[in-house]
């Protein structure tokens, strides 16, 4: 071969190599996906949009735009953050009514199973009951996990419930457990509100929900009003991860796959199931999952500490000259006795 084409040929595969490199190093043309939106709603990376130039690190974290909303499967986003790992979605209310034709009380029960990423929030949600003869429930797919909730009122009505307390009377509120990605609700019918003394709360309620804001009314008892506010959804907390591998140390061992690509992020283990999330260090702010996605002080800043104004020595002065030691055992200093 003459030497100009062995030249070119190496040439060539120095320029294939060095790309090969490049893109290891950066996890490929995923790690620059710019961040978008869907109507109001930031989608950042690692979450992207179906059908656009979506750069998602995997299927589960691909949302649906309609008409401006973004969805997860059937839950509207509301929000995502990537600091605490987690969406605010809305999340459909089960009812349990009084059909005043059949006289007869009729379910309309939800449960949902999320997929690999997402996990319902335990410090976020509480399950939530409503209503003054109600038992509802909360368990998840095969029941290992079966827990209640209890809503009485007194037996002269809704008089015993109060503005803004949870507490058993009108309203009952119970936690959850970490890594439950499925749930269902069911009532139980031995409590209802068939009772005529109840009439005035013809409708029992019970939905997994974001409590952080919840705020009870005892219009909730005795009107629709909670399970209309938002089209029969209430907000709910997901809490999302990069679930394989299981945890910080076990991810850093496999550079390709780590999520935290930016030399200013830092992995967090999971605090609901297994995997980690990335978060931007101390004094960097940004996305921690694309190159460059922290920001944060200058580099030369962050070497050399803050600049410190330069320390000059004063001027030379004269000062005030000491008396002669005869003008002192006078007692005179630089002047007369008088």
């Amino acid at each position: 071969m003459p030497a100009c084409h062995r030249g070119r040929t190496t040439l060539w595969l120095a320029i294939a190599f060095a790309s090969l490199e490049l893109g290891l190093i950066t996890g490929g043309a995923e790690a620059e996906c710019p961040d978008t939106k869907c109507g109001s709603v930031d989608i950042p990376y690692p979450f992207g949009i179906v059908g656009q130039d979506s750069c998602a690190t995997m299927p589960h974290f691909k949302l649906h735009c309609n008409n401006s909303r973004p969805f997860l499967g059937d839950f509207e986003v509301l929000n995502i953050s990537l600091q605490l790992g987690q969406l605010r979605v809305l999340n459909r209310i089960s009812s349990f009514c009084y059909n005043t034709t059949s006289q007869e009380m009729e379910q309309h029960k939800w449960n949902k199973t999320l997929s690999a990423p997402f996990r319902f929030s335990d410090t976020g949600n509480k399950f939530t009951v409503i209503g003054c003869r109600t038992l509802a429930y909360i368990t998840d797919r095969d029941a290992r996990y079966l827990s209640g909730c209890v809503s009485a009122c007194q037996r002269d009505g809704v008089t015993g419930a109060t503005n803004g307390s949870c507490s058993g009377i009108g309203c009952c509120q119970t936690t959850i457990p970490k890594d439950l990605h499925h749930y269902q609700v069911s009532f139980d019918k031995g409590l209802n509100t068939s009772d005529s003394m109840y009439n005035a709360t013809r409708c029992s309620y019970a939905v997994l929900m974001d409590s952080s804001n919840f705020n009870f009314s005892t219009n909730f008892v005795t009107s629709s009003e909670f399970n209309t506010t938002n089209g029969g959804q209430a907000p709910m907390v997901l809490d999302w991860a990069i679930r394989t591998p299981n945890n910080c140390d076990e991810a850093k061992n496999n550079h390709t796959s780590y999520a935290c690509k930016s030399d200013n992020s830092k992995c967090v283990n999971s605090s609901n199931g297994p995997g980690y999330i990335c978060n931007c260090k101390n004094g960097y702010q940004g996305n921690p999952y694309r190159q460059d996605g922290c920001q944060g002080p200058p580099t030369a800043d962050l070497k050399h500490g803050p600049q410190m104004p330069e320390l000059r020595r004063p001027p030379v002065v004269d000062l005030v000259r000491m008396p002669p030691a005869a003008d002192l055992k006078r007692g005179t200093l630089g002047g007369r006795v008088t």
